[in-house]
């Protein structure tokens, strides 16, 4: 029932956020194209129109999958939707494993496409190359293979952002156990707890500072002390992030399973 579950997610999903990825590539196709012709001023000032719609939905895309997940987390669940939902001979657990899959599974592929639009638009043999120089200059410097910094890096940025999506989840499942206001205490909930998991990282990184002077001294200095220290965080705030992630899920899945209001 779960794969049943999660076909309607997707397709809900799919729906709703195909419109961005087609126009994010279309308009990464047309910056390459107009940056590629003779640049009189009408052209100029078309690429960067172009340039600018493209990096508009970019960040429209990674907007609109946050809002999209929490808007169909909660409409499935608390609003009219959610009289079939409840019927289903389906668990609470697998309610939420279903939303949570389908939210990681278009995250994953909105990064793709913003990579895949961003390469199109700014490809080149000359920029591949310094963009390659840049990278091993901070990495030989930091001690770094190129291709783990660059996967760390995105690791610690992609989790960031699902974990701020995953307190959204446990902030509607709050905010609807009151009888007022629903909304404002969801959005209330989920502040807090991304506030709360973010003061958990910290703190955790802090704990393992006492234990480690090279994770210690980025809290007592403001330049970089030993190289292994950075290396050593991205690991730890990797570690920390996909536990709390798990956490959460957790206690989500525990709060749903309390019961529900439905609208």
């Amino acid at each position: 029932m779960l794969k049943k579950l999660l076909k309607y997610d997707l397709k809900y999903m799919l729906k709703n956020m195909s419109v961005f990825y087609i126009l994010t590539i279309f308009f990464a196709l047309t910056t390459r194209l107009f940056f590629s012709l003779n640049q009189t001023i009408i052209i100029q000032v078309i690429s960067q129109i172009s340039v600018g719609i493209m990096y508009a939905l970019i960040a429209n895309t990674l907007i609109n999958t946050l809002m999209r997940s929490w808007l169909r987390f909660r409409d499935s669940i608390y609003k009219d939707e959610a009289y079939l939902t409840h019927t289903l001979p389906v668990s609470k657990n697998n309610i939420y494993d279903s939303k949570f899959i389908q939210t990681l599974v278009f995250f994953i592929a909105g990064f793709m496409v913003i990579i895949l639009a961003l390469f199109i638009a700014y490809y080149t043999k000359e920029r591949w190359q310094l963009l390659k120089e840049f990278i091993n200059t901070i990495t030989t410097g930091l001690d770094f293979k190129p291709v783990v910094f660059i996967s760390g890096f995105l690791a610690v940025v992609f989790l960031e952002l699902f974990n701020a999506i995953q307190c959204g989840f446990l902030g509607i499942i709050l905010g609807h156990k009151k009888y007022q206001n629903k909304t404002a205490f969801s959005v209330l909930f989920g502040f807090v707890v991304y506030l709360v998991s973010q003061s958990l990282v910290l703190a955790m990184s802090y704990v393992v500072g006492l234990f480690n002077e090279s994770i210690m001294n980025l809290f007592k200095f403001n330049y970089l002390v030993d190289t292994n220290a950075f290396k050593l965080l991205m690991i730890l705030a990797i570690i920390l992030y996909v536990v709390i992630i798990f956490i959460t899920s957790i206690i989500c899945k525990k709060e749903l399973n309390k019961g529900v209001n439905v609208e």
